[in-house]
């Protein structure tokens, strides 16, 4: 707590306790130090790649405490974002990510829960101060959900330049600029960072990408969607931190079978389809080690865990330095080490 609020907490209790909390001289005084507090400048980038969740819950499962795939990454020249699901954003403003200085968003591919809250991101950004529209990296398809998305925000455009006006809010900036990417190559780089795609497997949806970013002799990997895949591992050969999708059969075949005992196909259905294209969670520890990986954390849990002990049911079997992700987790990764400091939401 800033130092502040607690010499007001302390006087708020000498004078009394509830009766103090009564008084608007008091109540205003602990609004505008909180105010101060979260309208100052965001915390200072880290010197290496620092690593956000904004998002580690999958579509199968609603927990409030999750939002839907995004992972940022940032660096003292540089901010990420990878995938936007739903409510990501705020995930976003509670890390206090500077998106007035957003580099690009690069999507995994084009499935509703990685996507739905671009308007938004774009949004945060062009008020925080972009001056540019916002460069939305992806598959083949990705001009068609920019396009679609610039067409129906057109309006709300037009409505915030005609009430702020365009030196504030330069019309351009409120726009997003589609980038398509082909699996393989480099997707992004500026001498210093880089951002390589490479294909992944989650078929039917083609093509699928996941990401690798390097700064300074650091390195993660963000799959997206995806079975355990060749591909992947050897993209993520020798990295320090992979983020990898995961489902959980010791999770999941209960929750099916609740499902077919209420005689609730449709549910039923569609939870075991998705188990032909996503990662068995049994399945990735021995691969990342084989490929080096130094750190594994799950992520794009499926179904999502909604307590701790489905959490636990999760983690079966898994090693303790493997990490189911939670929201707001982060990781700093100072340059040129292979230190990797964990710090919990």
């Amino acid at each position: 707590m800033n130092p502040r609020l607690w010499i007001l907490a302390a006087i708020v209790l000498s004078l009394g306790g509830g009766a103090a909390w009564n008084t608007p001289a008091v109540q205003d005084g602990l609004l505008r130090l909180g105010f101060q507090r979260v309208l100052g400048p965001p915390p200072a980038a880290p010197e290496g790649l620092r690593v956000v969740v904004c998002g580690s819950a999958s579509p199968l499962g609603n927990d409030p405490r999750r939002a839907q795939a995004c992972i940022a990454v940032l660096t003292p020249e540089h901010l990420l974002v990878f995938d936007s699901g739903a409510r990501a954003p705020l995930r976003m403003a509670q890390a206090r990510l500077p998106l007035g200085r957003l580099t690009a968003v690069f999507l995994t591919h084009l499935h509703s829960d990685h996507i739905a809250s671009l308007p938004d991101v774009l949004l945060a950004g062009w008020v925080q101060g972009r001056a540019a529209p916002l460069e939305v990296h992806g598959p083949e398809g990705i001009e068609e959900v920019v396009d679609g998305f610039n067409r129906a925000y057109r309006l709300d455009r037009s409505y915030r330049v005609a009430h702020h006006g365009s030196d504030l809010l330069p019309p351009a900036a409120g726009r997003m600029k589609a980038v398509s990417g082909t699996p393989g190559e480099v997707a992004w780089s500026d001498g210093r960072l880089t951002v390589r795609s490479f294909p992944v497997d989650h078929a039917p949806v083609s093509p699928a990408l996941g990401y690798r970013v390097d700064y300074r002799g650091r390195s993660v990997v963000i799959s997206g969607d995806t079975n355990a895949s060749d591909d992947l591992f050897e993209a993520a050969r020798g990295a320090d931190l992979l983020l990898h999708d995961a489902l959980s059969r010791a999770l999941l075949d209960p929750m099916i079978e609740a499902a077919e005992a209420r005689g609730i196909d449709r549910l039923s259905t569609v939870m075991t389809d998705v188990i032909d294209y996503h990662a068995d969670v049994r399945s990735l520890e021995a691969r990342a080690a084989q490929a080096g990986v130094a750190r594994l954390v799950l992520y794009h849990l499926v179904p999502t865990p909604p307590n701790a002990l489905a959490e636990k049911v999760f983690a079966r079997g898994l090693s303790p330095e493997t990490l189911l992700a939670s929201d707001l987790q982060t990781f700093d990764l100072p340059p040129d080490s292979r230190e990797i400091h964990i710090h919990a939401p």
